[in-house]
């Protein structure tokens, strides 16, 4: 049996970022890879306003989408992030 070990050069796929303090909060799977999303793609498409702040326009029928979920769990995972 052959296996690969991952070397210093090994090139990675394209990822998206995990906050480390996400381990550890207190939320769904769901609201964490949900959030993870959001961050990625305000990071990677995100618009700034007028006091240098980024935001992104997701909206949650494309969250659902991009998910895989249904609008009422992302609905219930924006509010998970929002009461934490």
């Amino acid at each position: 049996m052959n296996f690969e070990f991952m070397t210093i050069d090994t090139p990675l796929p394209p990822c998206m970022p995990f906050p480390i303090a996400l381990t550890g909060f207190p939320v769904s799977s769901t609201a964490k890879v949900m959030y993870c999303r959001m961050l990625d793609a305000m990071l990677s498409k995100g618009q700034e306003d007028e006091n240098g702040i980024l935001f992104v326009c997701f909206p949650v029928t494309a969250i659902a989408t991009v998910l895989s979920r249904n609008s009422m769990t992302v609905k219930r995972s924006l509010n998970e992030l929002e009461t934490a």
